[in-house]
């Protein structure tokens, strides 16, 4: 036997005990022969059930409606007939019922479903009681004709308001709805229906007449089902009318009350009438207040579930502290930001206290006394530790709640984890700081450039002497390397910069390894592998070779001063896609999305702890012994790879070993620059090229160098003196020399009135560095001729031959 089996068959026995129960408890108070009772509670039972179990219960209905009538002086065949009309009208109130709440379970604090049992389901079930049941008294010979309108009547009322009384009571309380405060107000429920019983029988049957006269007492008892139903609601509401109506049909069965009228008819209409009454006001206006309730907390709920949703959606957190009994309480979302479970102890002050970082306790400490002591509102950060060890970072708001006295006795406020934003905040300052590290460095690099021209020039011719003896000439080719050395520095410094010329091509990302594998197997050395995992295929991308073989063999050089003891180093080249999540890891860096080529380094040295890692790519920043590094490799492998369009990035642990990972644009375009290389030439037959140069004495020497080649120099020490010299002379100028970034007319507006006014004149360019704003909008056309500072004299000949123009050598008398 099933369990669903098992419990239909105890909830028949149920309906088929209760309605046998009740049945006979009503014909004891029978107006008409043995079968037509005053209040038929029955019928409230029957609907109920149904209502509450399903249809298919309807064989208790039957069984005890046939035991019940089987029990008076009417046959069997009546008593059966009776039954089924009984049986009948319960289905016909569960049918009307559904069918008026459109099949929802019964909730009587609606007013939908009230209307649905009062006007409908009650109505319809005594009707069909009644008339099957007067038909069946009829035809069995138990009524006259004559008697049986008025048997009809007083069954239809006798079923009707026992459904009123009976029903709602097991409506209300068969259901499960949710608990509120009244329901568990027992005590003051009981001492209610107590007060009914006593104001019952003072006012319907008192034994000391009540002054008044003819004043009707009896609604006395209206207040009762009136407070039962604003307190209780539709169970107080039916618990009250059915103890009201068991008090007036006790009192007027024992023929006493204000209902007993001249006849039996009379009297059951005046008392049925006032139940029916009593049962749909407590009825209604039970169901009337529970509506506004249930909208008013609906509507408060879902008031309170769009600020959670804020909250939540806000990563917020409330925390409440009342002041006077040290009492904390947070929310779900605070033990969330904290990382604490639900059932983690925090209960007072002391409790979130010990969760600050240590050293940022006296910070709070100080902030709440400050609140508690002057009344103002908390605002500030502070850092926690959660229970694994991680630190946050928390923002905190709140104010303090004072009492009529205006002593505090509250503090409440939010916390927000604001722990991304503070890393955000960090590396925006991080890549402020090299930016502005970057232009110092550029412009360092660009006035120590001028300056080694000037000492590279000087060594140059005086090295050229014969007349040097052996230790002037040694001194000489010391000043000639350092300067040379100096120079080297500065290309890194420019490289950091971003200010150097590239010379973009188009490389395969993996080929540009392989070609370099020789090298950086060398550079390692013996004790440590080279791993090379390559992809085949990639798209091009496009990069300065020679600068891109500098950052492999400066990542390279990194690697193996972190491996002392030997390790292993892998390169990996790679396709990638940088989107939304690249940019939300890398926070404070503008990411340009698209597909990239990657290259990543991995070697499995020391590794590097957060500060270090935080300044790896800042210039003259390192780790190692005095003499033993410049400070520059990372900060060049950095500022080559950001002016080539692409982004780097380096992730370190103590012990665990680095890995750089650098992401290059496919085929991304890039200002080409042509740097000159030394070619022997004829000497120049005094052919005149204009300098112009703002550093006096770079100008002097490159003025040396060149009338030392054989050609006529004139000097200008910016554009506008250089443009006075070319209209004053009327010679024809091979070449015009001059620095790309000078006070006043820059090199790009000098160029442009040289086309101007002599149209065919080659405008040479050189400089200390190239400003990365000018290479980007391409207001130096690629393929213009350029030379890098520092330059050699040869270097400077060198140029000039290569790209002036051909005319007739000056005479003599000419020069």
């Amino acid at each position: 036997m099933t369990r669903a089996l098992v419990v239909t068959l105890v909830r028949l026995a149920v309906v088929a005990a209760a309605y046998y129960a009740t049945a006979r408890l009503g014909l004891r108070f029978a107006s008409i022969g043995e079968s037509i009772s005053l209040v038929w509670p029955p019928a409230g039972i029957a609907s109920a059930a149904l209502i509450l179990w399903g249809n298919r219960i309807w064989p208790g209905v039957l069984l005890g409606a046939f035991a019940a009538n089987a029990m008076t002086d009417v046959g069997s065949g009546v008593a059966a007939a009776i039954a089924c009309g009984n049986t009948l009208g319960a289905l016909v109130a569960a049918t009307f019922f559904r069918w008026g709440t459109g099949g929802a379970a019964p909730r009587l604090e609606e007013l939908r479903h009230v209307r649905a049992y009062v006007v409908f389901a009650a109505p319809g079930a005594a009707l069909t009681a009644a008339a099957f049941g007067v038909a069946s008294l009829r035809i069995g010979g138990e009524l006259t004709t004559a008697a049986v309108p008025g048997a009809l009547a007083s069954w239809w009322v006798g079923d009707f308001v026992g459904a009123l009384v009976a029903g709602p009571v097991l409506l209300a309380w068969g259901t499960r709805p949710r608990m509120t405060r009244a329901d568990r107000r027992i005590f003051e429920a009981v001492l209610l229906c107590i007060g009914i019983v006593a104001a019952g029988q003072l006012a319907l049957a008192p034994i000391v007449p009540l002054p008044g006269g003819r004043i009707h007492w009896e609604y006395l008892l209206f207040p009762f089902v009136i407070w039962a139903a604003l307190r209780f609601g539709p169970r107080g509401a039916s618990l009250t009318t059915l103890t009201v109506a068991a008090v007036t049909v006790w009192i007027t069965a024992r023929g006493g009350g204000p209902f007993i009228g001249a006849s039996d008819v009379g009297t059951l209409v005046a008392g049925t009438s006032y139940i029916g009454v009593v049962a749909v006001t407590g009825l209604t206006l039970a169901a009337a207040v529970s509506w506004e309730r249930n909208q008013a907390t609906a509507a408060l709920r879902e008031t309170e579930e769009r600020l959670r949703m804020t909250l939540d959606a806000a990563r917020l957190g409330i925390w409440y502290w009342s002041v006077e009994t040290n009492t904390l309480t947070w929310d779900a979302n605070l033990r969330r930001i904290y990382g604490l479970d639900e059932d983690a102890e925090i209960s007072k002050y002391e409790d979130f206290i010990e969760r600050v970082h240590p050293d940022d306790r006296a910070l709070v400490g100080s902030a709440i006394a400050q609140a508690l002591e002057n009344g103002t509102s908390l605002d500030y950060e502070f850092r926690i530790v959660q229970p694994g060890g991680a630190v946050r970072w928390i923002a905190d708001q709140g104010r303090i709640v004072r009492d009529e006295r205006g002593a505090v006795t509250q503090m409440t406020g939010i916390c927000h984890d604001v722990t991304e934003r503070r890393l955000a905040d960090e590396r925006m300052r991080a890549a402020h700081r090299m930016d502005s590290v970057g232009r110092l460095a550029g412009g360092v690099a660009h006035e120590t450039n001028n300056q080694m021209s000037v000492v590279l020039g000087a060594t140059h011719f005086l090295l050229r002497r014969n007349d040097l003896d052996a230790g002037a000439r040694s001194d000489l080719e010391h000043i000639s390397s350092a300067a040379e050395r100096t120079a080297a520095i500065t290309a890194q410094l420019l490289a950091f910069s971003r200010r150097q010329l590239l010379k973009p091509v188009s490389i395969d990302l993996s080929d540009a390894v392989r070609q370099w594998e020789g090298v950086l197997r060398r550079i390692l050395g013996e004790d440590c592998t080279l791993v090379l995992r390559l992809a085949s295929g990639l798209d091009p991308v496009r990069a300065d070779l020679g600068q891109l073989h500098q950052v492999l063999l400066n990542l390279a050089l990194n690697a193996r001063d972190a491996m002392p003891g030997g390790g292993t180093v892998t390169i990996e080249t790679f396709p990638v896609e940088l989107d939304e999540r690249a940019s939300r890891d890398h926070p404070g860096t503008v990411i340009r999305h698209g597909r990239y080529a990657a290259l990543t380094m991995t070697d499995t040295g020391t590794g590097m702890d957060a500060g270090t890692l935080a300044q790896a790519f800042e210039p003259f920043y390192t780790t190692k012994p005095v003499g033993q590094g410049t400070g520059l490799g990372l900060a060049t492998v950095y500022g080559i790879i950001k002016q080539s369009g692409g982004y780097v990035w380096a992730y370190s642990e103590p012990g665990l070993g680095s890995v750089f990972k650098l992401y290059l644009p496919f085929e991304a375009t890039g200002a080409a620059a042509v740097s000159g290389t030394t070619t022997p030439r004829a000497r120049a037959q005094g052919e005149l090229v204009l300098v112009i140069e703002d550093d006096a004495m770079v100008r002097t020497m490159t003025r040396r160098a060149l009338e030392d080649a054989g050609y006529s120099v004139r000097e200008a020490e910016d554009g506008a003196a250089g443009l006075r010299i070319l209209c004053e002379d009327g010679e024809p100028v091979v070449a015009v020399l001059s620095d790309l970034v000078m006070p006043g007319m820059s090199g790009v507006e000098l160029a442009a009135e040289v086309g101007r006014r002599r149209p065919g004149t080659p405008v040479l360019f050189t400089s200390g560095y190239t400003d990365a704003e000018i290479g980007r909008r391409e207001l130096v056309p690629p393929g213009t001729p350029f030379l890098q500072k520092p330059s050699s004299p040869d270097a400077i000949v060198d140029f000039v031959r290569r790209h002036a123009r051909r005319v007739a050598a000056r005479t003599p008398h000419q020069a």
